[in-house]
């Protein structure tokens, strides 16, 4: 398989679990993607709660205030967009003093 192939599996199989991830009510993820000419292989993660749409960087901007759909950063918390870059965007607490720098698609706009 090709890097190419790869990213288009990666879409049409995010495409593909939307109805399951509406029936269910569980948001679903995939890892990383290993794959060599034969086979890929990834990890599918399905998290209980409402169904999030994922964002882009384009969906974004610096002053949006945000929340970080992570298991190790608490739902409650409340983030600003301060800077867009080419992958990634970065975020700090809301009267708070943690940065992060994290991917698009795990931000929810609060």
């Amino acid at each position: 398989m090709t890097s190419t192939e790869v990213k288009n599996f990666r879409n049409d199989f995010q495409n593909a679990v939307e109805k399951l991830q509406k029936k269910y009510g569980v948001n679903i993820s995939t890892g990383t993607i290993r794959y060599t000419d034969s086979e890929l292989r990834f990890k599918v993660t399905a998290r209980k709660g409402e169904v999030t749409n994922k964002l882009s960087k384009d969906n974004l901007q610096v002053g949006d205030i945000v929340s970080i759909n992570h298991k190790k950063v608490p739902s409650s918390k409340r983030f600003e967009v301060i800077k867009v870059m080419t992958k990634n965007i970065k975020v700090r607490e809301v009267g708070g003093y943690q940065q992060y720098t994290v991917s698009p698609h795990l931000l929810k706009k609060a």
